[in-house]
């Protein structure tokens, strides 16, 4: 079975239900691609999943974060079974699995994606209509293979426009980065240089930004390693221990929260106990 919840205060409460109400059914639950530090699944899939033993079956319940649900749908377990099968998961670039493909077979492919948002015209998307702008991005990508520059260059301009007009996403975001490459893509096969180029400069300028990011991080950390030079020869231990220091206040922190979100908006968990 399947559920999708709001939020992780949601997904805690659930399986604080689920404890109390089956527990002794539980034979495994796995967190594991949730967690920030973690790596997804081929595909980008993330999920919680509850191993339950009834009648000698072993059963499984998938449990999704909305947030992350818009995105997959019904359709992300699988993708991540073909990401699997035909190592999909591999490619920096998305539209390298266009490649090899003949011209027939591509514009077949843009048959079927003008059919799969022809009921979300592109003048009418709005920011948060997610579905459509992946099916859109597709969309674009066979136009590029294609030689439809042009269409693929309409196409990419709203989608820039809605990205960043997303809250969680905005102008400087990875993502948006990665669409504007594809525009001066587009841009330059129709032979237009100057808008080309101040594409070319945005994503120039992005880039130095965040090389500056990263090398400010790394000075930090030598400078901090100048300042204590032998810490490391008195004291080898001294890392570790600050490091579980570290995770025993977040921990206790978590458990904090939690308590004051679970009185707030769970009470009825208590008369589950």
């Amino acid at each position: 079975s399947l559920l999708v919840v709001k939020d992780f205060p949601t997904l805690l409460a659930l399986l604080e239900l689920a404890r109390d109400s089956f527990g002794p059914l539980i034979r495994r639950v796995k967190l594991s691609t949730l967690k920030s530090d973690r790596t997804p699944k081929p595909g980008g899939y993330r999920d919680c999943i509850i191993n339950l033993e009834l009648k000698e079956h072993i059963c499984e319940i998938q449990i999704h974060m909305w947030p992350m649900w818009v995105i997959c749908g019904v359709d992300g377990f699988r993708h991540y079974r073909h990401c699997l099968e035909y190592s999909t998961d591999t490619f920096g670039d998305p539209f390298e699995a266009l490649a090899g493909l003949d011209r027939k077979t591509i514009a077949e492919l843009i048959v079927m994606a003008e059919e799969a948002v022809a009921d979300m015209p592109l003048e009418t998307l709005e920011w948060y209509h997610e579905k459509f702008i992946l099916d859109y991005f597709a969309e674009a990508g066979l136009f590029l293979h294609h030689g439809l520059h042009e269409w693929a260059e309409t196409t990419l301009r709203v989608l820039i426009k809605l990205r960043c007009q997303s809250p969680d996403i905005g102008p400087d975001h990875h993502e948006t980065m990665t669409l504007y490459g594809y525009l001066e893509r587009a841009l330059r096969a129709q032979r237009k240089g100057d808008e080309a180029q101040a594409v070319a400069q945005k994503i120039s300028r992005h880039r130095e930004i965040k090389a500056a990011e990263k090398d400010e991080a790394e000075k930090s950390l030598w400078e901090t390693w100048l300042v204590e030079p032998f810490e490391g020869l008195v004291d080898p231990n001294r890392k570790e221990r600050e490091e579980e220091e570290r995770t025993r206040k977040e921990v206790r922190a978590s458990k904090k929260a939690w308590r004051k979100i679970r009185d707030e908006r769970f009470k009825f968990l208590d008369g589950a106990e």
